[in-house]
């Protein structure tokens, strides 16, 4: 006996949206960054199981295989590409940008998934800070290699992954564009909720950009919620007391911690991003609907996202 899903909430799965929307992506191409693990394994499996010829770009192609052999387990049919891409090194980057060009594949849906959270200080292969190299800047340079492609379809849509740790982590000053490189100093979560706000600022700057060029191209960022994955592990002690020292709201730290959701909940509003057709350009996302009350009191800051975009640019024509 089918059950009727009469509507989503934050408790929805991933496959209640698909289902509650109906969802056909037939012929369309989708990219999931992180797609090898967690939210983005979960994520690339159900927009496959409705259609989609999804892009599972790994570190290696060995774990790219690794998940295609775990989706096709539930998805026999799936239409799955194993691709090698590496966020902390720009060279990975273009070369999976070109490789992806090359195949004359339509770009319908980039969902920048991919992250690292609380670790401990460590540089990417090209120097930034890893937390903000591989959260921000990698997903950044990768979105502007791909602008093209997500221009050339109709009603493209791009997705980014944010935490609340943009607002809970992070003052209210915001970026702090005089130690993006760790430069003066270091702490886990702080260096976190900054790449996080960086996400929600680039999401709406390109929004803004596209929006000033015609382009039907949708953009939003979202809070997954405390999802049972592997970014955690990283977590002791001592990554603890920091989120906890740097908490805006330490009860809301533990709330989350007891919040916990299963990965088929937490993909389900980075699904519900790419798929529900009133989602709203943008905007911030939290459990399937649009959330203020977790953003940073700079995420609408316009002057700090064009600042943040000019300094990202910066920062790769120095190393590109």
């Amino acid at each position: 006996m089918t059950t009727t899903i009469t509507a989503i909430t934050g408790k929805s799965s991933a496959e209640e949206v698909v289902k509650f929307f109906k969802t056909d992506l037939t012929g369309k191409v989708v990219i999931v960054t992180g797609s090898n693990s967690g939210t983005g394994l979960e994520t690339a499996r159900i927009l496959s199981s409705v259609g989609a010829k999804v892009i599972i770009p790994c570190r290696t192609l060995e774990k790219s295989y690794g998940a295609i052999d775990y989706i096709k387990e539930t998805v026999p049919q799936a239409d799955l590409l194993p691709m090698q891409l590496d966020l902390s090194d720009l060279s990975s980057i273009k070369a999976f940008a070109d490789a992806f060009i090359a195949l004359g594949l339509p770009l319908d849906i980039l969902i920048n998934n991919a992250g690292v959270m609380a670790c401990p200080k460590s540089f990417t292969k090209d120097g930034f800070e890893t937390q903000f190299g591989v959260n921000h800047l990698g997903h950044f340079y990768l979105t502007n290699l791909l602008t093209n492609k997500l221009k050339e379809s109709t009603s493209s849509r791009v997705v980014v992954l944010s935490s609340s740790g943009n607002s809970q982590l992070l003052g209210p000053a915001g970026i702090d564009f005089n130690n993006l490189n760790a430069e003066n100093s270091y702490s886990p979560a702080k260096v976190y909720g900054q790449s996080k706000l960086a996400n929600i600022l680039h999401a709406k700057e390109l929004q803004h950009r596209f929006d000033a060029q015609g382009a039907d191209i949708t953009v939003v960022s979202l809070h997954p919620g405390n999802v049972e994955t592997n970014l955690t592990r990283h977590t002791s002690l001592s990554m603890v007391l920091d989120m906890i020292s740097n908490s805006r709201n330490y009860k809301t730290v533990f709330q989350e911690i007891l919040k916990r959701k299963k990965v088929d909940v937490g993909a389900s509003t980075n699904v519900y991003c790419a798929v529900a057709p009133d989602v709203k350009k943008g905007e911030f996302y939290s459990d399937n609907a649009v959330n203020t009350i977790l953003l940073n009191e700079q995420a609408n800051n316009q002057d700090m996202a064009k600042k943040l975009w000019e300094v990202s640019e910066k920062m790769l024509s120095d190393k590109i």
